[in-house]
């Protein structure tokens, strides 16, 4: 295995507030969900993993689907993005070989397209990185976490919105929750993190920048924004609709 893929879609998305799990909420005609696998497809990965736990069965019928072939890793009780990557290691790993490249995506990021995880996935070869984060320069970025990097593009530390200071708010480069990792780096960090911060969560960030004890980790910069965009809440939904219709009305 060369390249296999991980779409994190186990999170309860109650900000939502709707009867259909967050993953199958529709943006231009596709569930979130559709769209996150549509893009790992067109990478040609040799597995994709969907994490899974809040409403299942509904994830599951919806991912394959889209993807017949896509395999799924249950998340226990541990909270977080983190272990909900090393639930899907533990899935994967029999078939991981370590020059392995493990991309991470979001299942609520409804513009997020092949191109894009390409150019990640070519930037992360080129740098020669462990790890690597696909990042956004955005003018708001409340909510998100904030990247702070060197100026060769190292990441120096992650630090998500709730454990933030207030100097690190100001920071606009921000984590799009996309990442490229090394598998030997990756499995290395796995199980080494713990969950003390604000959230009581274990960080996908934290194993990001454990991995930084096997190599470089790097920034990878995406030039338009909107097509890293996640999705939390209806308003968050209506304003990005809003603003491609009005981009996409431009261009015709």
């Amino acid at each position: 295995m060369n390249l296999a893929c991980v779409i994190l879609a186990a999170g309860k998305g109650s900000r939502m507030k709707g009867s259909v799990p967050k993953p199958l909420v529709k943006f231009e005609g596709k569930s979130f969900l559709e769209g996150a696998l549509l893009a790992a497809k067109g990478t040609r990965p040799d597995e994709i993993c969907v994490v899974v736990r809040h409403e299942r069965e509904k994830i599951e019928g919806e991912a394959k689907r889209i993807c017949p072939s896509c395999v799924f890793a249950l998340q226990d009780q541990v909270p977080g993005t983190g272990r909900a990557l090393e639930c899907a290691l533990d899935v994967l790993k029999p078939d991981l070989q370590k020059d392995c490249v493990v991309l991470v995506t979001a299942s609520d990021i409804p513009l997020l397209s092949s191109s894009v995880l390409l150019s990640l996935l070519s930037e992360h070869k080129k740098s020669g990185a462990v790890a690597s984060v696909l990042a956004a320069k955005v003018n708001d970025p409340f909510g998100y976490g904030r990247i702070i990097a060197a100026s060769d593009g190292q990441v120096e530390k992650i630090v998500e919105e709730k454990d933030a200071s207030s100097q690190e708010k100001k920071v606009k480069l921000v984590n799009t929750s996309v990442y490229a990792f090394n598998a030997e780096a990756l499995l290395k960090a796995k199980g080494k993190v713990g969950t003390k911060n604000a959230q009581g969560e274990l960080y996908l960030t934290d194993l990001f920048m454990m991995c930084k004890k096997s190599g470089k980790i790097m920034v990878s910069l995406c030039q338009d924004p909107i097509l890293l965009r996640g999705v939390n809440d209806p308003l968050q939904l209506l304003a990005l609709e809003k603003e491609w219709k009005e981009r996409k009305g431009h261009k015709e």
